[in-house]
């Protein structure tokens, strides 16, 4: 009679534990796949800016303003290490990128190069189907939070594609758009700001060129 009781309390333990399991997958699912669709607006904008500055643990920052609009595209990369900095400029206009390098030693500009930053906006909980976000919903932590002033959820553990599976990586995702707005990957800490339909073509301008010194093809 003891080991059928004992037996009996054990199967009620598991019993709860696998229902408050359920609750917490279901509850995930249901905010992860909300957010999914808030973001999906946004994928496949050809008007946007982007404004990232990420923070390292050794005190470098590096901001990244983004600019992208129909075919063309700039970007503006700014590295401060101990309160030095230097500058990268892109130009993109759709046939050929430009880029200019300025620090205190020099003002470069190497003309039609090769090399371009592209920022896309990318889901950061993206997945291939609903088994896949269900299955990461069972590990995923999801608490509300206040950040900037913006209602998020701060998402600890969920395996995406576009998720570095650090193991103490966190996100934040805006609850009303399914951007992330901050994130922390191991040793470096992100934020980002982003603004929708509102690029003007000025900002493709690029510097005068006569201020540089033009990089020889290699």
């Amino acid at each position: 009679m003891k080991i059928k009781k004992i037996l009996k309390i054990i199967g009620i333990i598991v019993g709860i534990l696998i229902i408050l399991l359920l609750v917490h997958t279901i509850r995930n699912y249901i905010i992860i796949t909300d957010l999914q669709d808030k973001f999906s607006q946004y994928s496949d904008s050809s008007n946007y800016y982007i404004k990232s500055i990420a923070t390292e643990d050794n005190g470098t920052i590096i901001t990244m303003e983004y600019y992208s609009k129909d075919n063309k595209q700039v970007v503006f990369l700014e590295r401060n290490i101990n309160g030095e900095t230097s500058k990268i400029s892109m130009y993109d206009d759709g046939e050929k990128t430009d880029t200019f390098w300025d620090n205190k030693e020099n003002k470069i500009v190497q003309l039609d190069s090769e090399t371009m930053i592209e920022i896309n906006i990318y889901n950061r909980l993206e997945t291939d189907n609903n088994w896949q976000t269900f299955l990461g919903s069972i590990f995923a932590s999801v608490k509300s939070t206040n950040y900037n002033g913006k209602e998020c959820y701060i998402i600890k553990g969920f395996l995406s594609s576009n998720l570095l599976n650090f193991e103490s990586a966190e996100i934040y995702v805006e609850k009303d758009t399914g951007l992330f707005v901050k994130a922390i990957e191991g040793s470096t800490t992100t934020e980002r700001e982003y603004e929708f339909d509102n690029v003007e073509d000025t900002v493709f301008s690029e510097p005068d060129i006569s201020q540089y010194t033009v990089k020889a093809e290699e």
